[in-house]
């Protein structure tokens, strides 16, 4: 889609807030507690109804040459407090396909929003809008979450014969009976939790040590594969992702993937993807992000030769 098309979308959500949507998004897809806090009070509706409505603006984010198929989600952050269940910030995600790799590489809308409330600080969602049914890779990759048994509800959207609020609730169980998850290995918590790893470089330079920051805070529990990308686009700005492993092994997400779907997300709607420098940081195991992240690379900017920086323990830990 385009710029058209995202001001097509705009226009279909409520007029109050357009003008203010429109500025937004023009920094980041992300739409702070206070804001939503004030929306839902003009509307005169609940957080679960917005979040409906938002779902074609996402879309519109999505990057998908090959299936054509647009699909947007919407995440809603934990509350600020306990008092204000059904409150929070919200975050956009949208598909993504890439040219020249294989379909595995996709990232879904599901894992996009849920990237990137994550890398904006979140450590949990409480509900997540989406305009089908989660496909089964998302529903493994959600059930991954710290929260997801927290009173985590997925918001579907119901069929377009019927009004735009329209929609399902329901939580994740429903959509995945006799699940396997964290638990199953023995792990306590679960992806979005606070970690640090408390890993070192010897590097000053702002890119590798972007890098450095999104491996310390990644998660790898069953390999220790502590990874984290960082991009830096012709203005300067730097955007990272974080490996986010998951008991099942292949609903993992690597650092790459991780750090395309956050520039994607905190540019304007198909903004070209203008990548001047990356990096990959990483704890070396048995497994290694490197192959993948030069593979993604050598699609989205061929001329960027990846800089790789193996990460250690601090001293301090030794």
């Amino acid at each position: 889609m385009t710029h058209v098309a995202l001001e097509q979308a705009i226009a279909k959500v409520p007029r109050s807030i357009q003008s203010e949507l429109r500025t937004i998004l023009a920094q980041h897809a992300v739409i702070d507690s206070s804001v939503v806090a004030s929306w839902i009070d003009r509307l005169g509706t609940n957080i679960s109804t917005l979040m409906i409505q938002l779902l074609p603006v996402a879309a519109t984010y999505a990057r998908v040459p090959i299936s054509q198929f647009y699909v947007g989600a919407i995440a809603l952050g934990k509350p600020q407090s306990k008092n204000q269940l059904g409150s929070g910030t919200l975050y956009f995600g949208a598909d993504m396909e890439f040219v020249g790799q294989a379909l595995s590489f996709s990232v879904h809308a599901e894992q996009s929003a849920t990237i990137n409330a994550w890398l904006h600080g979140e450590t949990g969602l409480q509900a997540l809008a989406i305009h089908e049914a989660p496909c089964g890779y998302c529903r493994q990759f959600l059930y991954e979450m710290a929260t997801v048994n927290q009173n985590f509800v997925l918001l579907v959207k119901s069929n377009e014969s019927q009004p735009e609020q329209t929609y399902t609730s329901n939580k994740l169980p429903h959509f995945l009976p006799e699940p396997f998850g964290p638990a199953d290995l023995g792990l306590t918590g679960g992806l979005m939790q606070t970690v640090f790893h408390d890993l070192e470089t010897y590097s000053t330079d702002d890119v590798v040590l972007a890098a450095l920051s999104a491996a310390n805070q990644s998660y790898a529990p069953y390999t220790k594969n502590f990874a984290g990308v960082a991009l830096k686009d012709s203005h300067g700005n730097i955007f990272t992702g974080r490996y986010a492993e998951n008991a099942a092994f292949n609903s993992s997400m690597s650092p790459m993937e991780s750090a395309l779907t956050f520039m994607n997300m905190n540019r304007y709607s198909q903004s070209l993807f203008d990548i001047c420098d990356a990096v990959l940081v990483e704890v070396e195991t048995g497994i290694s992000q490197r192959p993948v992240t030069e593979a993604f690379l050598s699609s989205i900017a061929p001329k960027v030769k990846l800089r790789y920086a193996p990460a250690t323990p601090s001293s301090n830990k030794l």
